[in-house]
């Protein structure tokens, strides 16, 4: 992964990156982030947020009632939001993470395979499905990667009502996708994911035209945020440029929680070797 698309490596860049968040992926995210050996700091920083949170909130809303009812108001939502943060801390109690260890050798397999990162890939399945591979859509879209049937008939990896058959077909199709429509492309590692993306879900054709249209505006044809990003907003529309953010924050948040258990298992393993 370049440089340039993940650089979040000490806690105050963790704590950066939050604010481009979601107030449930910055609540995810510490719960993540902070390991029981920063219990107390991680608390002290955790309640100044929280409060302050809860402050900002109340400010904002029309409240009628008197000040004492503000401030019920105000401690209720401050202990709601400590709740969710408890309940947070441990993302493998969750059935969505349950969902995500029991694809990720999937992800890793076929985006190994078509040169995929394989949490992007699976955070392309969460947006599409909450990685629920019993998914259907309304128009008829199938599985994790919500694939239509012809396209899965298409990619000829099998029945893609298994799951290994529709994450295959995903990962294939938008390879496909890539070299059919992008041959003169010149994107990163970090950068040809969120093109995939962008065409899964507006039309490779469209956004191979809107790369031309950034490249005559003086923006890069071969980055997506801030260049091609913009032109698509404007052209198709935000539901396409939504639909990639939304995918990156959960690779981020999945790329976080992967690295706050490793860093956790070395701490456990370097307090085993200490002498008692």
């Amino acid at each position: 992964m370049s440089a340039q698309f993940w650089r979040p490596r000490s806690l105050l860049r963790r704590q950066l990156l939050v604010g481009t968040l979601s107030l449930a992926a910055f609540l995810a995210l510490v719960g993540v982030a902070f390991d029981r050996a920063f219990e107390q700091t991680a608390y002290e920083n955790l309640r100044m947020r929280l409060s302050n949170y809860a402050l900002a909130y109340a400010a904002r809303t029309d409240f009628d009632a008197n000040d004492a009812k503000k401030r019920q108001i105000n401690e209720y939502r401050l202990q709601q939001s400590k709740r969710r943060v408890r309940e947070l801390q441990d993302p493998t109690r969750t059935a969505d993470w349950q969902r995500f260890e029991a694809t990720l050798a999937l992800f890793r397999r076929y985006g190994d395979r078509y040169s995929f990162d394989p949490l992007m890939l699976a955070a392309q399945g969460y947006q599409e499905s909450g990685l629920d591979q019993n998914a259907k859509s309304g128009v008829g879209a199938i599985g994790v990667m919500q694939l239509m049937p012809a396209t899965g008939e298409e990619m000829r990896v099998g029945d893609i009502h298994v799951l290994e058959s529709n994450i295959h077909a995903g990962a294939k199709y938008m390879d496909l996708l890539m070299s059919r429509f992008f041959p003169d492309a010149n994107f990163s590692e970090g950068n040809r994911p969120l093109f995939a993306f962008a065409s899964y879900n507006a039309g490779a054709g469209r956004i191979a035209t809107m790369r031309k249209l950034a490249r005559r505006r003086g923006l890069d044809p071969d980055k997506w945020f801030n260049n091609v990003e913009l032109v698509v907003a404007e052209k198709v529309g935000l539901e396409t440029t939504t639909y990639v953010r939304n995918i990156y924050k959960y690779y981020v948040s999945y790329r976080l929680t992967l690295e706050a258990q490793e860093e956790r298992r070395k701490a456990l393993e370097e307090v085993g070797r200490k002498p008692g």
